[in-house]
This record gives structure tokens, sequence and C-alpha cells, in this order.
């Protein structure tokens, strides 16, 4: 995939955005079209293009792949799918690469300390990468074995997590008082409660919620542990489905709740769970390696001098003491 050029020297901001806008529209084409079954498998193998130009500063897509590298690889895809995010990253980096390029046409880096800054920040950069290329060159044992020892000594540990399908009606307190969304509330608890309504529709006419329009305030099969806290206790404060609370607050305003369901979590098979918890040792074992090899090289021998160190402490000068405090007359020669 190739992208066309944009020139965004004379562009003010606006336009700037406007056109990266664009570039991302186009961005998102490609990606959409691209043909995923011939799809290189790394980043390292990706091809490199000019992706967008303002002044001086241009931005390739190696830059994009630099910028992401210190992200997890599972988190890149998603990551980079937002148009909004590849805007503000494009915007970035333009801007970071031109003040780099107006830094060395004013030769700030020839400058001994800021070429140290420099030389700091490539190791910052080399150290993550060696600790991975410890982590990845490292022969791992089977832990197959270790990893069901642990499940078959506490299988109740590993298990599907509950999930309640429940619905609800929310009144936004910026539209009325609280003492209002309450007794509406507690109204229409009473019309459900005798059979005169149901919560469905009384959300579909009602409810502040913005997904009611798709769902009329079900949430089903949802992990309890998502809602926001003060939901998440009243949910699990219902016992039987049909259940109604009184009215909950929460940072929405006030919800009406009904519970449907309740699924208990189950225990997981080995086979269910083999694959996770075998990648879980993996994980603990490659992070053993790497702490390892740091206490190694933290455990070498330091070559330094009382001579060599203590002008340190002056080196950016000394610190100025603040007065002792006057000690107060003695009264009457006390």
């Amino acid at each position: 995939m190739r992208l066309v050029l944009l020139h965004m020297a004379r562009l003010d901001r606006g336009a700037l955005m406007r056109s990266l806008a664009i570039l991302v529209a186009a961005l998102s084409i490609g990606v959409a079209n691209a043909d995923d079954s011939t799809a290189p498998a790394g980043i390292a193998q990706q091809p490199d293009y000019l992706i967008a130009k303002q002044g001086n500063a241009d931005v390739w897509a190696i830059d994009v792949d630099a910028h992401l590298a210190s992200m997890p690889p599972k988190d890149r895809s998603g990551f980079i799918d937002s148009p909004k995010r590849i805007q503000q990253l494009l915007s970035h980096l333009l801007l970071r690469r031109g003040l780099a390029n107006e830094a060395r046409e004013h030769g700030l880096d020839k400058d001994p300390v800021v070429q140290r800054e420099l030389l700091q920040a490539a190791e910052v950069v080399l150290m993550r990468h060696q600790l991975d290329y410890v982590r990845e060159h490292t022969d791992v044992p089977d832990l197959e074995q270790l990893a069901k020892e642990k499940y078959l000594a506490d299988r109740d540990t590993y298990k599907t997590g509950e999930t309640v399908t429940v619905a609800h009606i929310l009144l936004d307190t910026t539209k009325r008082t609280d003492a209002e969304a309450k007794a509406l509330l507690l109204q229409w608890k009473a019309d459900i409660a005798a059979g005169k309504a149901t919560i469905e529709d009384l959300a579909k006419a009602n409810s502040d919620d913005p997904g009611v329009s798709s769902n009329n305030g079900l949430y089903e099969n949802y992990d309890p542990n998502k809602f926001v806290p003060e939901f998440a206790v009243a949910v699990h404060n219902l016992v039987q489905p049909g259940d109604l609370s009184d009215p909950v607050k929460t940072e929405f305003g006030y919800h009406l709740i009904q519970l449907r369901s309740r699924t208990p979590g189950k225990p997981y098979t080995w086979d269910e769970i083999k694959d996770q918890m075998v990648a879980n040792e993996r994980d603990k074992f490659q992070r053993k390696v790497q702490a390892d090899h740091i206490d190694r090289l933290k455990s070498l021998p330091v070559e330094a001098s009382e001579e060599s160190v203590a002008p340190l402490r002056e080196r950016y000068g000394k610190v100025e003491m603040a007065p002792a405090p006057a000690v107060p007359a003695a009264i009457d020669g006390k």
C-alpha cells in the first residue's frame, strides 16, 4: 500500500488537521483494501514509505513502527485502528521532527551534554530491546506438567466469571431533581411489580441511557464487575430473577434495576485452560530470567572512589543553607 504524499509546509494548524484527516481516511481505505492473506508476519518485514510531510519534517511508516515498538504487539492493531489516534500521532511526530530539525540547524546537537543526553536516550531504547532479546533467546523448558499441577491443586480458582442479565431505567438528574427522579422510579417499580408495565417498555419511553434505543435497557450476559461500583453492588443484592432494586444513584443519575438471570461461573476443564496456564508459566519463567540477568549485572563490582564521587556534591554549586533562627534574648535575666 502506498499513500499520496501530502505537502503541508504552508498550512495553518486547522488546514493541517484537515489534511491529516484526509490522510487518515486514505490510510483507513488502504488498510481495508489490503489482502491480509499476503501481509508480512512482522513489523520488520513491512515496506517503508513516506506518509506525511510538513515544512522540513517528514514521517515515514517506519517512524510509526518505532513509536509503537514499546507497545505490546497485541495492542498495536487496536491502537492504530482509530483515525483520531492516527491523526494525533502523525501531528505529534511531525511537530517533534520539525523541532528536532530546527535544533540541528542551530547546532544544538553538537553540544557535548546534548550529545550525552541523546546517548542516554538511545541506551533506554537499547536496554528495553536487550531485555526482550534475553527473554526471547532463553530456552524455556516444558512447563505443561507444572501448570497442570497448579491447576489440580486449586481447581476452584480456575473458572469462568459470573454473568448477569439485567434491565434498567436511567434518569439523568441534570433534567430533574433527585427527588423527582426517585419518585418516578419508585412509581415505575410499583407498576412493574403489579404487572401494569414492563421495565423494557418504561425504559424505551423514558430512560436517559444512550444505549436504550438499541437494547431497551437490557444488558444480557454481562460481567457485573464491569458496572460502575454502585450499580454493581445493587445487582449483587438482587437475588431472584424479577427482583427490583430501589433507586440507585451513580455518577450518571438514578437507576431502577431488575435482575433477569444470574449465571454462576463454572470451572474450566484442563483442556480449556491448558494453553493459558502454560503461557502464564512461560511468561513467569521468562520474567525470572530477565530479573536474574539484571541482578547479575547489578552484582558486578563497581569501581569508584570517594575522590571521584565527592566532587559531584559541588559540581552544580554549593547548597545555600538557610540562616539559623536567632535565639530570643532572655527575659528578666533568665
